[in-house]
């Protein structure tokens, strides 16, 4: 990670002060996450070595416990266009999300659609979503299909907003926003 982007991550992270983080792309941010704060994290990855070796890596930390790594596959196959599955989540919702995985610019590996398609379905009211690669074309187009509503933000290379959940009503701030991406989708 950059220096300046573990500064804008710390930053998020100290105004949050999250106690449920949901990352997907294991590695040394959920080393991060786990050394800053004392939230819960569960943590996908779709590489079964990757995550073996992480857990070798980490197995005598003491933030460990708090760890909860998941594996997963990318469904459905095919290309980028194809939206792909969330992984299931019978949990409680998160207060803060990290959207680092799949690697979307892999073509084996186009299932970033379901880590974002993930926090819309499983963000708590007001969680911070974070997603790595905002300045790709295809990540920012992500955020404006599943955060369009949302006051998006990005520095560098980080994207993230604060979830709202979609309204209907005609005056509310998402509203607002969603009319806004719809007219102008390039916004």
């Amino acid at each position: 990670m950059k220096a300046d982007e573990e500064r804008l991550l710390l930053g998020l992270l100290d105004k949050s002060k999250p106690k449920r983080i949901a990352e997907f792309g294991s590695g040394l941010t959920t080393r991060f996450w786990a050394e800053k704060t004392e939230a819960g994290i569960v943590t996908w990855d779709n590489y079964p070595d990757w995550v073996s070796s992480l857990k070798e890596t980490f197995a005598d930390a003491p933030w460990m416990p708090r760890v909860d790594f998941r594996l997963y596959e990318v469904s459905p196959p095919g290309p980028r266009i194809v939206e792909k599955d969330p992984v299931s989540w019978e949990g409680k919702p998160f207060d803060f999300l990290f959207l680092d995985g799949p690697r979307s610019a892999h073509p084996q590996n186009f299932g970033r659609s379901g880590s974002f398609l993930f926090a819309t379905r499983h963000a708590s009211p007001g969680a911070l979503i974070i997603w790595h690669d905002a300045a790709r074309p295809h990540e920012a187009e992500m955020a404006r299909h599943y955060f369009g509503h949302c006051a998006r933000k990005r520095r560098d290379s980080i994207g993230w907003c604060r979830w709202e959940k979609p309204v209907g009503g005609c005056f509310s701030t998402a509203a607002l926003r969603q009319l806004k991406n719809r007219a102008n989708p390039l916004a």
